[in-house]
């Protein structure tokens, strides 16, 4: 019956295994390759060069030690806010819990530029204040440091721990927590013996997510690291990139040993959480009863206000008051605010307008070709009994799963002339690697409504004489159009401010608006890429509420 369904289309069917096999599996195996060459000759000299190089080294160690301290102060904060929000009567509490997670929706970039206006040695606003209130003389932060990096870090993948956890406080079965209470057990001792062991594997689950983003990560160490000399694997390799063809087997080499730890940390995860996390988790709706915080509600209450004034406020306010200044540096006063550098940005800077066109238009294709092809693996995983297909559907995951600046790489030995087929400096290669970056997600969402339609449905629509075509359309799409709206902007809105990959692709005719704000910066017109920043981080966060609410009790998703 299954085979009559594939052969019903086997075009179709077939040219997905083909496509992903050409989008991912071919630049992949070049990278490979690629790693192990040198002059022409396949030998491990460029992991010898790499490993003799000291930078490299250091390079390496900077990023598991960002990785390691950013996942600890992530779980130290992400932790204790979940629970507070979960598990206590903390006043607003739907409320916080929707401001906890609004760093994980700002660009990591944008945060970046935002951290360096606030803690700049030179005229960062915060060491300006407590100069001018103390008295002091030169600097108290520098950003621009491995601690600064941590920092920044920290406040924007904290979330990642947070959202794992209060999952698992949501789910888990509350009967043996009120069976201690009941036999007179103190609360600290509830949350010591029965709680913290209980989401000990979500805890460590979002602290691996952690890890595994922050070593993976460019936006921050770019913009912060790079201007303190503080380098870690992803700008190393993009330090290397730079040199041209000349440095992309070094880059290749670096790119392995990325992927290497960055797929292992997600592997270790998996692994964890598969033999730890159902067994404890009740799928029972019971409601565990609320922690009254009696006289430390209010304390606990300004320590939340304060967390988001830090995570949130503080950063959209240094960036929104720099985007109005009229140079940066300037004293804050009514005769330096401005508004020419919104005028600027949107009416006569003409790469603003390419920005804009060329991320949108990515952005759409994107989102609209990765639903296409996603959900075609999804009924291909889901729905049929073709050989291969769990295969197919792990490759799919595999660029996700990655580093940015790993994809980057591979499509760039891929699809710049050496094969047949010369994208380089296009339009098409930035799209060919958001599309195989980002088809995961359509294939997870997707995969979710799927499971959730009966075969009989389908079974019924071919004994009427309906073709397999006839039952996708008339049947399957309709009914999963709920998930399909929503992966699609689920996609849309990561690749519209995408940076990691675009630095590395982008051409003189192809800037997008995550690369034209990083250059910005980087030029020194500070007060103009917070402007774009500013109109960024609207539209991302506005859109991020939207697809929140879009998704919101969408089956599936």
């Amino acid at each position: 019956m299954y085979h009559k369904r594939f052969r019903a289309d086997p075009l179709i069917l077939g040219s997905t295994f083909v496509i992903i096999g050409v989008l991912i599996v071919f630049p992949f195996t070049l990278l490979f390759i690629n790693s192990l060459k040198a002059d022409g000759v396949f030998t491990f000299q460029n992991y010898v060069t790499v490993f003799q190089a000291n930078r490299n080294y250091t390079a390496l160690f900077n990023s598991l030690k960002l990785g390691f301290f950013t996942s600890l102060f992530s779980v130290l904060l992400g932790a204790p806010l979940a629970w507070l929000v979960t598990r206590t009567n903390l006043p607003f509490a739907k409320l916080f819990k929707t401001l906890f997670i609004l760093p994980y929706m700002i660009p990591p970039f944008v945060g970046a530029i935002a951290w360096s206006q606030l803690l700049n040695r030179r005229n960062g606003y915060i060491n300006s204040w407590a100069a001018s209130l103390f008295g002091l003389e030169g600097h108290v932060f520098d950003v621009n440091t491995m601690p600064g990096l941590i920092w920044v870090m920290t406040l924007y993948l904290y979330p990642f721990v947070f959202i794992t956890v209060a999952g698992a406080l949501e789910r888990m079965d509350p009967t043996l927590e009120e069976a201690a209470r009941t036999c007179g057990a103190k609360t600290m001792r509830i949350m010591r013996d029965i709680t913290l062991p209980l989401v000990a594997p979500s805890i460590a689950g979002g602290a691996l997510l952690v890890f595994a983003s922050t070593i993976a990560n460019f936006g921050i160490p770019a913009l912060i690291g790079m201007q303190g000399r503080v380098y870690v694997l992803t700008t190393m390799i993009y330090s290397y990139m730079r040199r041209g063809l000349t440095g992309i087997a070094m880059a290749s080499a670096l790119s392995i040993l990325l992927m290497s730890i960055s797929v292992g940390a997600l592997l270790l995860n998996n692994l964890y959480l598969k033999k730890k996390q159902y067994t404890l988790i009740s799928g029972k709706s019971m409601r565990p009863t609320k922690l009254d915080l009696r006289r430390w509600k209010i304390p606990i209450l300004i320590l939340a206000f304060l967390v988001v004034f830090v995570t949130v406020i503080m950063p959209f306010v240094s960036i929104s008051l720099t985007s109005f200044l009229d140079a940066w540096g300037a004293k804050i006063t009514w005769d330096n605010l401005t508004l020419k550098n919104y005028r600027y940005i949107l009416f006569e800077y003409a790469l603003t307008k390419d920005a804009f066109k060329n991320s949108f238009l990515l952005a759409i294709s994107a989102a609209t070709v990765c639903m296409v092809l996603g959900s075609l693996i999804a009924y291909i995983s889901v729905k049929t009994k073709i050989r291969g297909r769990k295969a197919l559907e792990a490759v799919s995951q595999l660029p996700y799963a990655v580093p940015g600046t790993v994809v980057a790489i591979a499509m760039i030995l891929a699809w710049s002339g050496k094969y047949g087929i010369n994208l380089y400096n296009t339009f098409w290669i930035i799209l060919l690697a958001y599309i195989a970056r980002y088809v995961a997600f359509a294939v997870r969402t997707t995969s979710a409504s799927l499971e959730q339609i009966h075969p009989s449905l389908e079974e019924a629509a071919r004994i009427s004489g309906g073709s397999w075509l006839t039952s996708l359309k008339d049947i399957v799409v309709p009914l999963i159009r709920p998930g399909l709206v929503a992966g699609w902007f689920l996609i849309f809105m990561p690749t519209l401010r995408e940076l990691t990959m675009s630095i590395l692709l982008w051409g003189p005719k192809t800037v997008t608006i995550g690369v034209a704000i990083f250059e910005m910066q980087e030029a020194g017109y500070v007060q103009i890429s917070s402007a774009f920043a500013t109109i960024l981080l609207v539209i991302v966060i506005v859109g991020n509420l939207f697809v929140k609410w879009l998704t919101k009790g969408k089956a599936g998703i």
